[in-house]
């Protein structure tokens, strides 16, 4: 990818994005909902925008998913 292209990619922000901030408030219940299986798109919309553009909240999600899984996630809220 070239410096226009990501620049051009970086430009391109979905305006229902919430920003971190906001992310990591709802990401335990984002990702208890991805790790039962369910849809949390559908009810956090600009929580799944964001995580679209932001490589570190994704990862975040991508790691309390496989801990609810391993572990389980009662305690996460």
């Amino acid at each position: 990818m070239s410096d226009w292209d990501a620049l051009n990619e970086f430009l391109r922000i979905d305006p229902r994005d919430i920003g971190c901030d906001l992310a990591l408030d709802g990401l335990p219940a984002y990702a208890e909902l991805t790790a039962a299986g369910g849809h949390p798109e559908e009810v956090f919309p600009g929580l799944a925008a964001h995580l679209k553009s932001c490589r570190a909240c994704s990862c975040d999600h991508e790691a309390l998913v496989r801990a609810i899984r391993e572990f389980g996630g009662d305690d996460l809220g």
